[in-house]
């Protein structure tokens, strides 16, 4: 069970009407600060508490209505509507297997199997009814949709409360209750229960509270009739001990709990926390609710290698879990694999696209690159970025029998003629008297060559006069010259 389409009206920074899709395994989020990437961690958060509109609309739109649409998909859905409290849910079950719900402010009712009216407000989930077409509001009230799916965020700026949860929807409860289930057939868990039953029962405090049981009696019989009373203690579940746990972090000898310490260190516990949880191996034929995780800049306080691990436990947990990441690391994104993740870049800009699917990033058979990435995501100009451009862009050109080698009209790979083809095209960028590389008697042209080779075989030469001919070009040299190309691969 996964969210497949989430759609936003008027919500925070998204004015209007914006749908988005998912991937079931891992989402990536990429763009500048303020962009709006965690908005959507935010809509989430929406659904499954949200009552005020103030903290939620769009700012010039406040007089009109805020709304988050969830559509949640997968083959497992059937059977996990199937569990005793998500009954309610499963009469609302698409043909096509699909399950929506939505949180508006926007008024209006519903019809019961009763044929009795029901208002519906912005403190009602709404659940779409696949036959009518219409919302109804089935759970009546709204901390039941948290019986759906479980939404566990770790935000840049994280409070720990969530990893000091030990409650069984919680990453610790979780982790405690997969290892322990064998613990409660053990003899030590047995002699807790006969201790328990000795202490609470008639050997124990029953008796104790005969008395007390007796007087409430006499009361009640004289008021209402006869009415036996009595006092049971039994043993509370496994899950109700774990709830009073805490963590504790031990440094120099000085134990101190974690939500005391400072976000770093929360954070570190929180990623290690659900890099363990990737490690469980859950039972093939066990049905229960997902978690959905929730990722902010994990690569905070994270060097390269521990982000590369941090990335593979989640590609595990993604294989059962969704996961939500949001990222302006470039490293991580050299894991981005299209065939099993998603990614979405956004974006505040006018002339561009609120959020851009990374399949409209479609420079190359290939796309989307790490290095393509990066330039749209983040404006990064980079020498892969350059190199595949040119690369593809030379390919291309030899495959169309557009190359000319010593201003012959001739079939050829090689750079040479390819530099020769790029000098008569629109708006070239030529070498000058500083950017000069001389292979084999020819001396190149444009400056993608120049570019191409300087990357290639860096180095500085200098004339019979001592003069520098071969500078390393500029960021702003590579900038323009991949933006030269992505126009003329559009053309060609």
């Amino acid at each position: 069970m996964y969210i497949s389409k989430m759609t936003l009206f008027n919500f925070k920074s998204f004015k209007g009407e914006h749908v988005l899709e998912f991937n079931k395994g891992i989402n990536f989020f990429v763009g500048n600060n303020n962009s709006g990437k965690t908005t959507i961690f935010k809509a989430i958060e929406f659904i499954q508490s949200g009552r005020n509109i103030e903290d939620w609309i769009s700012k010039d739109v406040s007089s009109e209505n805020v709304s988050v649409r969830v559509e949640f998909s997968g083959t497992d859905l059937f059977d996990i509507l199937q569990l005793d409290n998500l009954k309610k849910y499963s009469s609302y079950l698409s043909d096509d297997n699909k399950l929506t719900i939505m949180r508006s402010s926007e008024s209006g009712e519903w019809t019961d199997a009763r044929s009795k009216k029901k208002s519906l407000e912005l403190k009602n989930i709404r659940v779409l009814n696949p036959e009518t077409g219409l919302f109804e509001n089935p759970s009546g009230i709204d901390s039941t949709i948290t019986a759906l799916f479980d939404a566990q965020f770790v935000y840049s700026d994280l409070k720990i409360e969530d990893y000091q949860d030990f409650g069984k929807t919680k990453i610790v409860g979780k982790l405690i209750n997969e290892i322990t289930k064998d613990f409660q057939h053990k003899e030590i868990w047995i002699n807790l229960q006969t201790a328990h039953k000795n202490a609470f029962g008639e050997k124990g405090l029953v008796p104790i509270l005969k008395s007390m049981q007796k007087r409430i009696e006499n009361i009640l019989e004289e008021q209402y009739g006869e009415t036996k009373v009595e006092f049971d203690f039994g043993l509370p579940e496994i899950e109700n001990f774990f709830k009073t746990g805490n963590i504790l972090l031990e440094e120099n000898g000085v134990k101190t709990r974690a939500s005391d310490k400072g976000t770093g260190m929360q954070r570190a516990l929180a990623l290690s926390l659900i890099q363990v949880y990737s490690q469980i191996d859950m039972e093939d034929d066990e049905i229960c609710k997902p978690i959905l995780f929730f990722i902010d800049e994990p690569e905070t306080f994270l060097h390269p290698q521990a982000q590369d691990k941090l990335l593979n436990s989640l590609e595990k947990i993604s294989t059962n879990s969704q996961v939500f990441i949001t990222t302006h690391s470039p490293y991580l994104l050299k894991k981005f694999n299209k065939d099993n993740h998603n990614l979405k870049v956004f974006s505040r800009i006018p002339k561009d696209s609120r959020v851009r699917d990374a399949i409209t990033l479609d420079l190359f058979p290939f796309s989307p690159s790490w290095g393509e990435i990066n330039y749209f995501a983040f404006g990064v100009v980079s020498e892969e970025f350059h190199n595949e451009l040119f690369g593809y862009l030379h390919n291309k050109i030899s495959d169309l029998n557009k190359k000319y080698d010593n201003g012959q009209k001739t079939v050829s790979k090689k750079i040479s003629s390819f530099d020769l083809w790029l000098n008569e095209q629109k708006n070239v960028i030529r070498t000058d008297s500083t950017h000069q590389n001389s292979i084999r008697n020819f001396i190149d042209k444009t400056m993608p060559t120049y570019i191409r080779n300087y990357i290639d075989h860096p180095g500085s030469y200098e004339d019979i006069a001592g003069i520098n001919i071969r500078e390393k070009p500029t960021t702003e040299q590579i900038r323009s010259s991949i933006i030269f190309m992505i126009e003329l691969n559009k053309i060609n």
